[in-house]
């Protein structure tokens, strides 16, 4: 049984011309969150010798479908039904299949050569399970058909509906405008839910309510994406040690990014993809750490980059080796190797992204800077302006600190540190980045920051070393810097804003 068809699936040629998407579908059904496409909507422009039709650039439409099976009185278009120059729909659903077998179009002489030629298969035979269709060359307009095809496309598009949602995103829409309140959201969000599905419903629903909340939208957007570079810079803690030693927390975060988290440590071909080797992430008799992360496409989209995290400090060795020299413009073993990654990548051309906490955070803008790569930091150290230089990227090759967006949370301890308190912030640079996410702090200090004043090396009990400087709230200062607070930080202000788009959608 032929899969069902829909807005955005390719409409294949017969071998003289690339694939193009179906640019027309039903305005009130969807099937997989797209638009059900039908006998008579139209596939974009083609400009071909095509049988049926004249040559040069003309309009296509599907012209056929199911006998049995229609959607607001046009039959319905599945996998292998013609389309009228002589192709047939070339792609479709994955588990919605309609109706009885689809006509085929016949092939034609112009398609002899396509396999020589690596262009789209032309023929499409109907299939008892769906397979995906593959092209060996992207689908394209050629540039002079472009305006063409941009104004067919203005024209088509008027008939779907632009309120279409995927299911889980319209469940959720209705749900808050039915009343439902941030918990009972969540709730439905993460049921019996994927995370592919729950980012889509996410997705959609902001796209949807852009118009109305557009500042919301954007930085509902943004903290999508800091959401999960903030989980990868916690998750880079957990490697190298036996998980019966992590704390609960972390046995969790372990767990879960195992489970459907959308990503994978990066294997050596994937490291060597990028111009660097499993060595160049550690260094010996040290703790210094990185790590490269690949995301799944499935849940994350074709174009998503792979990330490059540092792990921050957790014990003194770090601050021998890494934040007192660099803070004062000394060498540093971990400021050089986080460097010399950047520079590596860079000469790959493959784009990456880059993320860390605390000392991390200031490794991951020195590799930012070296590589001219984007970065996020959560609650950073400071990079001192001559540090990359040191490593051999003179100033005016660096990257921009445009590149460098700081999430911190209000009052924590290192932001405190490096810029409130006189005579440190004299001896340590403050974080860089020209965008800063100030996140207010958790409306509960329930994560636990195990461990973190020992690991930090820090005195915050009575009579401490900072007692002085910290106050009376030192504790919840260094609370507050851990990637625990930062990752509660985060949701607690996307839960927020979700449900308020979702009253927008």
């Amino acid at each position: 049984m032929p899969s069902a068809a829909r807005l955005g699936d390719s409409g294949g040629g017969h071998g003289c011309f690339p694939a193009t998407p179906i640019i027309a579908g039903s305005g009130d059904v969807s099937i997989n969150g797209k638009p059900a496409a039908r006998k008579g909507d139209a596939v974009l422009l083609h400009a071909c010798p095509c049988p049926y039709k004249p040559h040069g650039v003309h309009g296509r439409s599907i012209s056929a479908g199911s006998s049995t099976v229609s959607i607001n009185g046009k039959p319905a278009a599945r996998v292998g039904d013609a389309i009228d120059c002589g192709g047939s729909v070339a792609s479709g659903s994955g588990n919605v299949f309609i109706g009885d077998t689809p006509y085929q179009s016949p092939t034609h002489e112009c398609g002899e050569g396509a396999s020589g030629e690596k262009i789209p298969f032309l023929r499409i035979l109907p299939m008892a399970t769906p397979k995906p269709a593959f092209w060996a060359k992207a689908p394209f307009i050629p540039e002079q058909f472009a305006e063409l095809a941009k104004q067919q496309v203005k024209t088509q598009l008027t008939e779907v509906q632009p309120g279409a949602l995927p299911p889980l995103a319209e469940e959720i829409v209705n749900s808050v405008k039915n009343g439902a309140s941030k918990k009972e959201m969540l709730a439905l969000l993460e049921g019996e839910t994927t995370k592919a599905m729950r980012r889509k419903a996410r997705e959609a629903i902001t796209e949807q309510a852009s118009a109305k909340a557009p500042e919301k939208a954007e930085r509902f957007s943004k903290d999508m994406d800091a959401a999960e570079k903030a989980m990868l810079s916690d998750h880079i803690y957990t490697l190298d040690k036996p998980v019966d030693e992590l704390d609960d927390r972390r046995k969790q975060l372990v767990h879960d990014f195992d489970n459907d988290s959308g990503w994978s440590l990066a294997s050596d071909e994937d490291l060597k993809y990028l111009g660097i080797q499993s060595s160049d992430l550690v260094i010996r008799d040290s703790n210094f750490r990185a790590q490269v992360y690949v995301p799944e496409p499935e849940v994350f989209g074709e174009q998503a980059n792979p990330v490059l995290v540092f792990r921050g400090t957790e014990g003194g060795s770090d601050w021998t080796q890494a934040n007192l020299p660099q803070g004062l413009n000394r060498d540093s073993v971990y400021y050089k190797q986080a460097v010399y990654i950047g520079k590596k990548i860079k000469k790959t051309q493959v784009p990456v992204e880059i993320a860390g906490h605390s000392l991390g955070g200031g490794l991951s803008s020195a590799a930012s800077k070296a590589g001219d790569f984007p970065a996020i930091t959560f609650n950073s150290a400071g990079l001192h302006k001559k540090t990359v230089a040191r490593y051999g990227v003179p100033e005016v090759m660096q990257g921009s600190d445009d590149n460098i967006t700081r999430y911190r949370i209000d009052g924590e301890l290192l932001t405190f540190l490096q810029e409130d308190i006189p005579l440190v912030s004299r001896l340590a640079p403050a974080s860089i980045g020209n965008t800063t996410h100030t996140m207010p702090k958790p409306k509960s200090l329930t994560a636990a920051a195990v461990g973190t004043s020992a690991a930090l090396g820090l005195g915050l009990g009575a009579g401490g070393a900072l007692a002085g400087f910290a106050g009376v709230k030192g504790k919840e200062k260094l609370d507050l810097h851990g990637m625990d607070m930062m990752r509660e930080a985060i949701e607690e202000r996307k839960v927020s804003d979700l449900h308020s788009l979702a009253q927008q959608a």
